[in-house]
């Protein structure tokens, strides 16, 4: 497997995943970063597509892997760039 690059990912992804990772709601998110709810559906929704996933988990997983998120930290933390 290779890295993802950081074009593909920026920082407001990466929280946005670390959220998911630690069981945030599409609602909490959105309270979080100050967002609509519909936009964070969108960001969610683009990011599955991005990476040929076809859940929330399967994403989680998919950045775990490519080391996009910290392995053995809890709560997640975002890989540095």
């Amino acid at each position: 497997m290779t890295l993802v690059s950081d074009d593909l990912m920026n920082d407001r992804d990466r929280q946005l995943v670390v959220m998911l990772a630690t069981g945030y709601t599409t609602t909490r998110i959105a309270r979080e970063m100050c967002l609509s709810r519909y936009t964070v559906a969108e960001r969610i929704g683009k990011l599955l597509d991005r990476f040929a996933c076809s859940n929330r988990s399967q994403l989680v997983a998919y950045c775990y892997a490519h080391e996009l998120l910290h392995v053995g930290v809890w709560p997640p933390a975002a890989a540095p760039s």
